[in-house]
């Protein structure tokens, strides 16, 4: 398979302030990051790295040089190949307690021996987002553990690593359609799957609300972001049963109250929100 290139960005900037540029980054193209104490990695498909794309992270750290001023924001660029990247996951990522109850763990760490009970999800993630290092990510878990139902039929939306719908299964849901529109992130997911002998219960497709199956869901659960959950929530909703549960994660708590009365206008009934950091996460019930 022909060696894939990525362009990187290293900005520097405090840890304290990472997560939330790290969010508004999410909505520029970049597709994965790697933090450090002083700096984050950035990283988006070399084909992706377009003057538009550069034009939206120079007004990204514009705005956020604005509203925290003392901060430098400046970056540096290159090109990356995607075995460098994943040599230093391997280097860097480990083992997640997301929940009491789930770990998350990559292929080339042991788990140790007290967590061999304790819900196991096995995820390598390459390029792909969902290591369970991010508030978003845990926050989505602590919401399917008290809202999935055994035997539930699951939408996974934004799959990335496959970390939300390979949860579901091994919490008791019958099956999942998991969708992402990254092909990479596909291929990710599928070995993901494959590696937690999921795969007779869980279908992964490459493509967007188009390609989701005409029949009503049980649960939906979508770890994406802001301006996604705003275009695809009333389609999102109309492939889930009524009564059905709908978790949504990867919102800023302060976008909480503008998405609040667009769930409101597509009859979803909140039912339960969990915070981390400036991170929201959000259980609704479809009328």
């Amino acid at each position: 398979m022909k060696t894939r290139t990525w362009f990187q960005a290293i900005i520097h900037i405090d840890d304290h302030y990472q997560d939330l540029l790290i969010g508004l980054l999410a909505h520029s193209g970049f597709t994965g990051f790697v933090q450090e104490e002083k700096f984050i990695q950035c990283i988006i498909p070399k084909q992706k790295w377009t003057i538009a794309n550069k034009n939206k992270l120079d007004a990204v750290l514009s705005k956020f040089k604005i509203e925290f001023p003392a901060l430098d924001l400046s970056y540096t660029g290159s090109m990356l190949h995607e075995e460098n990247w994943n040599k230093k996951w391997e280097n860097q990522t480990g083992i997640v307690e997301a929940t009491p109850r789930i770990m998350i763990k990559p292929s080339w760490k042991k788990l140790p021996n007290r967590h061999i009970k304790k819900i196991i999800l096995h995820i390598d993630p390459k390029m792909s987002f969902g290591t369970g290092h991010h508030e978003t990510t845990r926050l989505s878990l602590s919401l399917l553990e008290r809202f999935l139902e055994p035997h539930m039929n699951v939408l996974d939306f934004g799959t990335g690593t496959g970390v939300l719908g390979i949860a579901c299964i091994k919490l008791g849901a019958q099956s999942v359609f998991a969708i992402d529109n990254d092909e990479w992130a596909i291929e990710n997911a599928i070995e993901n799957v494959k590696r937690n002998n999921v795969q007779k219960r869980i279908i992964v497709r490459l493509g967007s609300i188009s390609i989701v199956p005409r029949r009503r869901f049980d649960l939906l659960v979508a770890n994406i972001d802001f301006r996604t959950i705003s275009r695809f929530i009333s389609p999102l909703a109309a492939r889930v049963r009524k009564q059905g549960i709908i978790i949504l994660s990867g919102i800023l708590t302060s976008d909480m109250p503008v998405l609040l009365k667009l769930f409101l206008r597509n009859d979803l009934v909140p039912r339960e929100m969990v915070h981390e950091n400036e991170w929201t996460s959000i259980a609704l019930r479809r009328k």
